[in-house]
């Protein structure tokens, strides 16, 4: 398992990654109220796929990580994410989306330290 967090100001973020074999599966979430809003899962070969639940807007997080993960992830991935602050600001937005965005660069960065047979080299 690779766990990373990000805190800033009011906003808290964590990344939790699990082996499934060759595959991956991350969990994003932090805030007040962590929850799964978006799910977006892809291959190296294969489009992404995203499942958004309810009016839930993760995926601008979700998909922005698997792009990066599809460059340089060999196996599968799904990447499961909720993030939720009451009262959010437009630049606590910003903010929660630029940190979960280095968050998905530190996991490729981990990846790469690792058992980098699972990682591509370009």
């Amino acid at each position: 398992m690779i766990h990373l967090e990000k805190i800033q100001g009011r906003i808290t973020l964590t990344l939790d990654a699990y082996y499934m074999g060759e595959d991956l599966v991350v969990l994003i979430s932090g805030g007040d109220r962590p929850h799964l809003g978006t799910i977006t899962a892809g291959a190296r070969l294969e489009p992404l796929q995203t499942v958004q639940l309810q009016t839930h807007k993760e995926f601008y997080i979700t998909e922005e990580i698997a792009v990066q993960l599809r460059k340089n992830f060999k196996g599968n991935f799904a990447i499961c994410c909720g993030t939720h602050l009451d009262n959010i600001t437009k630049e606590e937005i910003k903010q929660m989306t630029e940190l979960s965005v280095e968050l998905g660069n530190e996991l490729i960065e981990k990846l790469k330290q690792g058992d980098g047979s699972r990682v591509s080299v370009l």
